[in-house]
């Protein structure tokens, strides 16, 4: 470390250390912040936390023998390597945090040469607040343990009364994680990617963190409050999104997504480098998508009376907004259930987006990075609607038979391994102002899909109430396959996986709007159903069958199809958790509530709420 770096850091150590709380992380971190999770009251999430659902079923005593055996083994396989690396008591240092638990992220600092620092710049401040002693003293502990490490690893630096030790982390764990056998205690690893430096140290009642001390060094003004220049607070997008989204939340994280790309945007244009052959220019790929006018996000979790609400704001100016951003504009319409919808769907989701300005919008996009491009697509599509039907059109059987009503929900999921629980039967539902003509257009579509047009066949069969009913067939190596089925109602077309979710829709058609126990109160707590975006959740439906079939299982393997996972894989995942000390399902399913979902647009970005009531 140079001369006046040292003699910066003594003047702004000498200024005043002994602060008796952190100042709120907004306040302490500075305007160049990229990205921040932040706790602002520990001791108050974690009670948020033990009476959350999760932490119900976390601590019920039927989950005890799973439990136990999950947090042994993490802590075989990271705790242990990682407090003997550092010599840090991590669950000492949790008990004794009070105050603020907060990560941030920074811009790189620049490497000097010959310098040992990396050029990784983050920060993670836990506070004590009155436990300031206790820290000290646990400390000092870890230095002792620390400093039995043969060969020795650390290295202390102190500038009046701070002192912080700087240790390389041997990461063995990250081999453990993988299945692998660790090497010996101290002994090198071949791969230096697995060798970190970690600095930490106190200041007044805080543990401090980076990956250096030249990242420690470079935040100490601002910890000690020795640089009175405006904080993270002070900025406009972060102020607009703290009022909206992050106050007086149980945690908080918000992300400059602006300031983000254009550190990246010089690497993407590398990535995108090849569409150059085709006329594009790569330098405009990113900023066609629209995802360069996202500024920010923020969200922000709260726990009430009656449940946890989540929030999430994506800070996009509606005069910007391009390509995705103005695609998936939310339109301010109805978005709850409809006929078609069975009442023991797993979930549901339904979006309000103008099809027509979506799809332009789509097209504006390609011609901004390359006409040449934006030709090629339409031709494509063009060409694979036509081998279907010779008078296919794109602008009139695709673009002009979009509405503005995009619905998806999965049925309960049935099957005897992981792969087919995972996959369980799904309806899709386009609106349209004339469905019969969108047929041709998502043929035109699934062609694409598929690869070729060539190797789809439509055939028809009759549904429920003699409904008409489009099987589509794949000819694959081991013969034809089921790859959807299509059929229309007056406003949609309705497009299913397979024949029995086609069938679930068709007989739920005919009994009108379904009722969902408890879906009218977490749609309130959610925002409702009129924003323009709506969904829904049912864990138990979701999850029963996965859970019975991992704990009644001899093996993960032996529920596993062949050639989808390797043996090392399955051990490493056992090795984790022996979903064989689950308990029935039936015994917890009470922590698994339903969940609703609603989501807007308004001139500043998109804004979603999720709502997880609180179960009995």
């Amino acid at each position: 470390m140079n001369f006046r770096l040292r003699l910066t850091i003594l003047f702004f150590t000498l200024a005043g250390l002994c602060l008796a709380d952190l100042v709120p992380s907004h306040d302490l971190l500075p305007t160049n912040t990229l990205a921040v999770l932040s706790i602002p009251e520990v001791s108050v999430a974690k009670s948020a936390w033990l009476a959350s659902n999760p932490g119900r079923l976390w601590q019920d005593p039927a989950m005890t023998a799973f439990r136990n055996q999950f947090e042994n083994s993490f802590r075989q396989k990271w705790l242990t390597v990682l407090e003997r690396e550092s010599g840090l008591d991590l669950r000492e240092l949790l008990d004794l945090t009070r105050g603020q638990a907060t990560l941030a992220v920074f811009p790189p600092l620049p490497v000097e040469p010959g310098s040992e620092d990396s050029g990784a710049n983050w920060l993670l401040l836990l506070d004590t607040r009155t436990e300031s002693a206790a820290l000290s003293k646990a400390l000092e502990a870890a230095r002792a343990r620390v400093g039995t490490n043969a060969p020795p690893t650390a290295k202390t630096q102190q500038v009046g009364d701070l002192r912080f030790t700087t240790v390389t982390l041997d990461l063995q764990m990250a081999a453990a994680a993988a299945g692998k056998s660790p090497s010996a205690p101290g002994e090198a690893l071949e791969d230096e990617d697995l060798r970190w430096e970690l600095c930490y140290g106190q200041v007044g009642s805080a543990f401090v963190a980076g990956p250096s001390w030249a990242a420690i060094s470079n935040a100490l003004p601002r910890l000690t409050a020795t640089n009175a220049s405006p904080g993270l607070g002070s900025k406009a997008s972060f102020g607009r999104l703290w009022n909206s989204t992050l106050k007086d939340r149980v945690v908080w994280s918000y992300v400059d997504v602006a300031s983000l790309y254009e550190r990246l945007s010089p690497r993407l244009e590398g990535v995108f480098g090849m569409l150059s052959l085709l006329g594009a220019d790569p330098s405009k790929v990113v900023p066609a998508t629209g995802l360069t006018s996202i500024k920010a996000l923020g969200g922000g979790v709260k726990s009430t009376t009656n449940g946890w609400t989540t929030e999430l704001a994506i800070e996009v100016p509606a005069a910007e907004r391009v390509g995705l951003t103005r695609l998936m504009e939310i339109l301010p319409m109805e978005a709850g259930l409809l006929e078609g919808v069975p009442e023991g769907v797993a979930s549901f989701q339904r979006w309000r987006i103008d099809g027509p300005g979506g799809w332009k919008a789509l097209e504006a996009s390609l011609k901004r990075i390359s006409p040449q491009l934006s030709d090629l697509a339409r031709i494509t599509v063009e060409s694979a609607g036509q081998v279907f039907d010779s008078n296919f059109n794109l602008q009139r059987d695709l673009m002009g038979a979009l509405g503005n009503d995009f619905i998806t929900f999965t049925m309960a999921p049935t099957g005897t391994n992981l792969v087919q629980l995972s996959s369980p039967g799904r309806i899709q539902m386009i609106g349209s102002p004339n469905p019969a003509r969108l047929v041709s257009g998502w043929k035109a579509l699934e062609a694409l899909v598929h690869m070729q047009a060539g190797a789809l066949e439509f055939s028809q069969r009759l549904g429920a109430g003699d409904r008409k009913v489009v099987v589509a067939t794949v000819n694959a190596k081991g013969g034809s396959q089921n790859a959807f089925q299509l059929t229309t109602s007056s406003n949609h077309v309705v497009i299913a996986s397979d024949a029995v979710a086609m069938d679930a829709y068709l007989a739920a058609a005919a009994r009108g709007i379904p009722g969902v126990p408890g879906l009218a109160e977490a749609a309130a707590g959610a925002g409702g159903t009129q924003r323009g975006m709506f969904g829904y959740s049912q864990p138990q439906i979701e999850l029963r069958a996965t859970w019975e079939t991992l704990r009644s299982s001899e093996s993960l393997a032996a529920v596993m199809p062949p050639g989808t996972t390797s043996l090392e894989t399955v051990q490493t995942v056992e090795s984790w958790a022996n979903f064989k000390l689950l308990p029935p399902f039936e015994t917890v399913a009470k922590y698994w509530t339903l969940q609703a979902i609603s989501g807007g647009t308004d001139a500043e970005g998109f804004r979603f709420r999720w709502f997880s009531p609180k179960a009995p």
